[in-house]
């Protein structure tokens, strides 16, 4: 077993979600995953021989308090570090998680290695809760949310259910300190793994802010988060935020700033006569 430590979906000195990488982890228990990333108190991901005869390798994700189904970060960590040790070949992979199989495609440029991982299709539902139940839980006033029935505060998932949640403008998010007790009660109600609150660019119809806090993960907030990237991505087409157009639709999500953790995320929604066909998360991860 060997650590090598990632940063993933960085933008600028201290940026990005940390992604420590164990490669060849066969050998580890369940418990001994747990206890590295509670050790180290952050999601960690766990490279193993492939579990089924579709997929080119396995990979498990703990966060410090329980393991993870799927994690887009992580899973862009590993195969940059997989690409860069020469462990897969090729330009994409079939990647065996407990969410499913998913496909992870590479390609190099000026940057690095760029990742573009698939997601499921999505779902989506109300949350069921009222505008004063969200601005408590934010301990924000409920008229700096931005909820209304073209933004409506709604359960999303491409992987797993995050809680969309709109405010009025970059300043009320960056300025939000949540009651996590209360967020943690309306995430239970609502059956979402964490709040994602954002809001709009003013002058870019494709562009937001935003700031996740999870639920009961072992820490209050995350730096950058795909999967709610990517959930965010479709909403944002469902509900016609920008232009729409058949084909490949981008939202540029900017997290993790108010945390002093810059951090740039590609969600690419693919449009087919109206109807979404196809959610893909993109980024870049770095060694440390």
């Amino acid at each position: 077993m060997e650590m090598i430590r990632t940063t993933v979906f960085s933008d600028g000195p201290g940026g990005g979600n940390p992604a420590p990488v164990f490669l060849h982890a066969d050998g580890m228990t369940d418990a001994e995953m747990q206890a590295a990333a509670a050790e180290l108190g952050e999601e960690c991901v766990f490279v193993l021989k492939p579990d089924r005869p579709d997929c080119g390798v396995r990979l498990r994700y703990f966060v410090p308090d329980h393991e993870l189904t799927l994690c887009a970060h992580d899973t862009i960590g590993a195969v940059t570090v997989l690409v860069e040790e020469g462990l897969l070949p090729g330009d994409s992979v079939m990647v065996s998680t407990g969410a499913g199989a998913v496909k992870a495609q590479w390609q190099r440029d000026e940057k690095g290695i760029l990742v573009m991982l698939d997601q499921f299709l999505p779902e989506f539902r109300q949350s069921g809760l009222q505008p004063e139940e969200l601005a408590g839980a934010l301990r924000i006033g409920a008229e700096e949310l931005a909820v209304s029935g073209a933004m409506p505060a709604e359960c999303v998932s491409t992987s797993r259910f995050k809680l969309m949640v709109p405010v009025k403008d970059r300043a009320v998010l960056d300025g939000i300190r949540p009651d996590f007790g209360r967020l943690f009660e309306d995430c239970d109600a609502c059956g979402s793994s964490g709040f994602y609150v954002f809001a709009r660019d003013p002058e870019r119809p494709d562009t937001c802010y935003a700031r996740q806090f999870p639920l009961r993960s072992g820490y209050d907030e995350d730096a950058a988060t795909g999967i709610a990237a990517a959930a965010l991505g479709a909403y944002w087409v469902s509900h016609g935020l920008s232009e729409v157009k058949d084909g490949w639709n981008r939202l540029h999500v900017y997290q993790g700033h108010a945390m002093g953790r810059p951090s740039y995320l590609v969600a690419d929604i693919r449009v087919n006569d109206g109807r979404i066909d196809g959610v893909r998360v993109c980024g870049y991860a770095e060694r440390l």
